[in-house]
């Protein structure tokens, strides 16, 4: 029916617009000769990657009417971003930095077991795990949402022109 086709269209072009617009959040605010600092500052370089995997999945969702074979994108990146969170370079004071990647821990390991429990799903057919990694998604999206930089969190270098 309609409803089916809205919904498999609607979340591979949701996911691949977070990503286009995550990478508009990051580069086009600056000037293109600051582009090559921000890639070089790890946190920056990290949002890139997360934002290139997230469109990347996006679009393999939309390809996989082709091939079912582009289904697993999306489980690969979610999995790919949950690393990089556990890792996520932070700035700011010790505090403020222990602080947010405890944080980004939680929503990292939320994100890979999404992407497991999806490759599950379609390895496996269990309904009920078709059921439980929308409900982890959900959860990280939540966690995205509520974060806040912790006090004494800042952003150093990427932010600001370059003379150099």
């Amino acid at each position: 029916g309609i409803g089916m086709a809205w919904a498999s269209t609607a979340w591979p072009i949701s996911l691949l617009a977070a990503g286009v617009l995550l990478l508009l959040l990051i580069y086009p605010r600056h000037p293109l000769v600051d582009w090559r600092a921000i890639w070089q500052d790890a946190q920056q370089r990290q949002h890139t990657l997360m934002a290139v995997a997230m469109a990347g999945a996006g679009a393999g969702q939309l390809l996989a009417q082709q091939s079912p074979a582009w289904f697993y994108l999306w489980p690969a990146a979610a999995i790919l971003i949950g690393v990089m969170f556990l890792v996520h370079e932070q700035h700011g004071t010790s505090a403020a930095a222990a602080q947010a990647l405890r944080l980004h821990r939680i929503l990292g390991s939320t994100l890979i077991i999404a992407g497991l429990l999806r490759a599950g799903e379609l390895i496996a057919e269990v309904k009920v795990i078709a059921f439980l990694w929308p409900l982890l998604l959900l959860a990280a999206a939540a966690q995205l949402i509520l974060f806040r930089e912790p006090g004494g969190a800042y952003e150093e270098g990427h932010g600001h022109h370059h003379t150099t």
